[in-house]
C-alpha cells in the first residue's frame, strides 16, 4: 500500500501553490546519515525503542525510502495517547544529539503557552540534532525536525551545532530587490539575534523563548495541517502518518484556506519561486523593482511573500504571525527593499520601498485567519485572537531597513539614534517547508 501512494505523497507535499511549478521535492543527507547519533531524552519512555528507529529508519546510504515509514500502531501520535498533551509527554517523544539540548528544550517548554504545547498532538516525535538546517516538519515520518541554532544558551552549546549555512541562502540573489523580516516590539526588535560565528558566548533564557516560539508556532502548524486536530481521534493506528495524510488531504487545513481564500498573485508564485525553492530568475523577474513586488503584495492577502512558495507555507505563515501577536504581542514586519550593490554595505543600505507591520490585521488576511484559526485550536471560540490582532502599520518608504523601525518616531522625525553604518542584523533562515530539501 506505501508503494502505491509514494505517488499521491509528491502531489500532497508540494501542494501545488499555484505558480504551476512540477519541481520534484529534493531530500537532504539526514543528520543520521552523517553519522550523528540521536537518542531519546527519556530512555526508559514507553516508545523509546522505537523513536529513532520510526523518526530515521526510511533512509539508508542517505537515500529515502517512504514505504520504511512506521505505522502509528508502532509510533502513535502524542494525541492519540494523550487527548491533553503535558511536558512530560512531549519530553518522552524527544531525541537529542547532546544532553544539553534535552536540558534547554524542557526550560523552553516550561515557558510556553498551553495553545503551542497542545499543538504536538499532532506529531509523533520531535528531533533536535546538531546539523538539522533548517528546521522542518516531515510528513512522511509525522516528526519535527529542530536546528539547534536557536535553543544554546553557553559557548560550549554552540560549539556543538553545525556552522553550514542554510542551503537556500543564495536564493534570488539575482533579483533587483531584496525581501526583508524581523519581530518588532514596541518599536523594537522583539529579540536579539545571535549568529553562531558571532563573538557572544552566553545568553539568557529569555533570549531563546520567543524566536523559539515562532519556530515551533510554524513547525507545528504544519503537522495540524496535514493531520488537524480534530480528525485524530479517528484515525486508523494501522495505517502510517502519511496515509493519514493522504486520506485526510481534502480535510487539511491549507486545503480547506485554499478552497476558500487562495492567493491571486502569479507574478509572487512565480517569485517564490526563484526566493524559496531556487529556480532561476527570468529576464521578467530581474527587472522587477522593490517598490513594483511590494504593490503587488499589499494588492493580496498573503503575511509574508514565502506564502507563495507552497499552500502549506501560507496557512503556517498566517498561524505563526497570529500566535505570536496574541501570546507576546509581539507583531511581524515585511518589506520589499532595494539591493544595494558594492563590498560596503549596511544595514540602511536597503532602502524600503514598501513595508508592513502586523499585516495579519489587513482586513482580508484577517478573513482568511478567522477561517483557518478554529481547525489549528480545535475550538469555535476564537474571538479573543482575532480581536488582539489590531490595525497593520506601514513603514515609510525611503527609510533605511534599521532606521524604518519604528514608523511613528519617523513620522514625527523622533527616530533613535542608530550607528549610521549599522550593519543589517542577522536574518534568521526562513523555517524549513513541510518536507525536507537537499543542499
Amino acid at each position: 500500500m506505501h508503494k502505491l501512494l509514494s505517488g499521491v505523497l509528491i502531489a500532497l507535499l508540494l501542494v501545488g501553490c499555484g505558480s504551476g511549478s512540477s519541481s520534484h521535492p529534493r531530500f537532504p543527507p539526514s543528520p543520521a546519515a552523517n553519522d550523528v547519533r540521536h537518542y531519546p531524552v527519556e530512555p526508559d519512555g514507553p516508545y523509546a525503542e522505537v523513536l529513532a528507529q520510526c523518526a530515521f529508519e526510511y533512509i539508508r546510504d542517505g537515500h529515502n525510502d517512504i514505504n520504511r515509514t512506521c505505522p502509528m500502531s508502532t509510533l502513535p501520535l502524542l494525541g492519540q495517547e494523550e487527548t491533553d498533551v503535558d511536558i512530560d509527554l512531549i519530553l518522552s517523544r524527544t531525541l537529542v544529539s547532546h544532553d544539553w539540548m534535552a536540558v534547554r528544550f524542557e526550560q523552553l517548554l516550561n515557558e510556553l503557552p498551553d495553545d503551542l504545547l497542545q499543538m504536538f498532538q499532532s506529531v509523533t516525535a520531535v528531533v533536535i540534532g546538531a546539523d538539522i538546517r533548517p528546521s522542518y516538519y516531515w510528513a512522511a515520518t509525522g516528526a519535527i525536525y529542530l536546528d539547534p541554532s536557536r535553543l544554546w544558551l553557553t559557548e560550549a552549546e554552540k560549539n556543538t551545532i553545525s556552522r553550514a549555512p542554510d542551503f537556500r541562502a543564495d536564493f534570488g540573489s539575482e533579483l533587483a530587490f531584496t525581501e526583508l523580516w524581523r519581530y518588532t516590539k514596541n518599536g523594537d526588535n522583539a529579540w536579539r539575534q545571535y549568529s553562531l560565528s558571532g563573538p557572544e558566548t552566553q545568553r539568557p533564557l529569555s533570549d531563546i523563548v520567543h524566536p523559539m516560539a515562532s519556530l515551533l508556532f510554524h513547525e507545528l502548524a504544519h503537522a495540524n495541517d496535514f493531520i488537524p486536530p480534530a480528525q485524530i481521534p479517528h484515525l486508523n493506528p494501522d495505517n502510517t502518518v502519511l496515509e493519514a495524510a493522504v486520506a485526510l488531504e481534502d480535510d487539511g487545513i491549507s486545503a480547506q484556506l485554499y478552497n476558500d481564500r487562495p492567493l491571486q498573485s502569479e507574478m509572487l508564485f512565480g517569485l517564490a519561486q526563484v526566493m524559496y525553492v531556487g529556480e532561476s530568475a527570468s529576464a521578467a523577474q530581474r527587472a522587477l523593482t522593490a517598490e513594483e513586488v511590494g504593490l503587488e503584495f499589499a494588492n493580496d492577502a498573503a503575511t509574508d511573500p514565502y506564502a507563495y512558495s507552497t499552500r502549506a507555507e501560507d496557512t503556517a505563515m498566517l498561524f505563526e504571525e497570529a500566535m505570536m501577536r496574541y501570546h507576546f504581542g509581539i507583531e511581524r514586519d515585511v518589506a520589499f527593499t532595494d539591493t544595494p550593490e558594492g563590498p560596503d554595505v549596511w544595514c540602511d543600505d536597503y532602502i524600503v520601498r514598501w513595508g508592513n507591520r502586523g499585516r495579519v490585521g489587513e482586513p482580508s488576511v484577517l478573513a482568511r485567519l478567522e477561517m483557518i484559526l478554529p481547525l489549528f485550536l480545535d475550538s469555535h471560540d476564537v474571538e479573543d485572537y482575532v480581536a488582539a490582532m489590531g490595525a497593520p502599520t506601514s513603514l515609510e518608504p525611503g527609510l533605511g531597513w534599521c532606521e524604518s523601525i519604528n514608523p511613528t518616531a519617523s513620522m514625527f522625525g523622533l527616530q533613535k539614534a542608530r550607528p549610521e553604518r549599522q550593519p543589517l542584523p542577522v536574518q534568521e533562515p526562513r523555517h524549513g517547508p513541510g518536507h525536507p530539501h537537499h543542499h
